[in-house]
C-alpha cells in the first residue's frame, strides 16, 4: 500500500487519511514486513527507507494490525512518533503479509 497526501488551496477543516490494510477472508495479519512514513522509496517488494523516516511507523502497524483481519491506522505525523522532517511532504509505505 502506497498512500500520498497533497493538498492545495483553502483547507478549512484539516484532512485525516487513515491507512486501511486487509486479508483475504479467512487469513490474518501475521507480520509487517515493511512501514515508513516520511520519504520511503521502492515498489511493494523492495521498499527502503529514504533519507526521512519517522522512527515508531513499524511500531504502529506491528502493535496495531498483526492478528487482525484487517485494521486501520490513522496517518497523523503523532501517530509515528513525531513529524520526522517539517516542510517535507510525507508518503507512507506499508507492506504487510497476510497468512
Amino acid at each position: 500500500m502506497n498512500y500520498q497526501m497533497q493538498a492545495s488551496g483553502k483547507v478549512n477543516k484539516p484532512l485525516r487519511p487513515k491507512a486501511h490494510l486487509s486479508c483475504s477472508p479467512g487469513q490474518k495479519i501475521s507480520s509487517i514486513k515493511f512501514a515508513s512514513f516520511g520519504t520511503p522509496a521502492g515498489v511493494c517488494g523492495s521498499f527502503h527507507e529514504g533519507s526521512c523516516h519517522a522512527l515508531h511507523s513499524y511500531d504502529v502497524f506491528q502493535r496495531t494490525c498483526v492478528g487482525q483481519n484487517s485494521c486501520t491506522v490513522p496517518v497523523t505525523p503523532e501517530i509515528f512518533g513525531g513529524d520526522p522532517c517539517p516542510s517535507v511532504m510525507k508518503k507512507l509505505s506499508v507492506e504487510a503479509i497476510c497468512s
